[in-house]
């Protein structure tokens, strides 16, 4: 199986930019939240968020040095990949799941 750089190197920089966009919407969260005087700590959320999203990019390059030599006939090999995508799946879409969180809050909060 070959392995296409550049997209990988496209998916690298799309992951480090969505976490700093999350990184901001912390920060910007945490302004927010002091100027309707409601002292939380849900601004850490899309920091946890970020977290997870690195994670599961940490997850999604681990099995690129397995495809190269990659053995159809070694299940352990191809059971090696399935976790590692499944890992990376899973700390994407708690990333997700945790910033709509936060924002659903901030929502509800300002929305009384």
């Amino acid at each position: 199986m070959e392995i296409s750089i550049p997209a990988e190197l496209l998916f690298a920089v799309g992951v480090a930019l969505f976490c700093m966009s999350l990184f901001l919407y912390a920060r910007i969260l945490k302004r927010l939240l002091a100027v309707i005087r409601r002292e939380s700590g849900i601004w850490v959320l899309p920091m946890v968020g970020a977290g997870f999203l690195a994670l599961g990019a940490v997850f999604h390059f681990i099995p690129l040095a397995i495809y190269p030599r990659l053995d159809p006939s070694r299940t352990d090999q191809l059971m090696q990949i399935c976790q590692n995508r499944s890992a990376e799946a899973a700390g994407i879409f708690l990333a997700g799941i945790i910033s709509i969180l936060a924002g659903w809050i901030y929502t509800r909060w300002t929305s009384r």
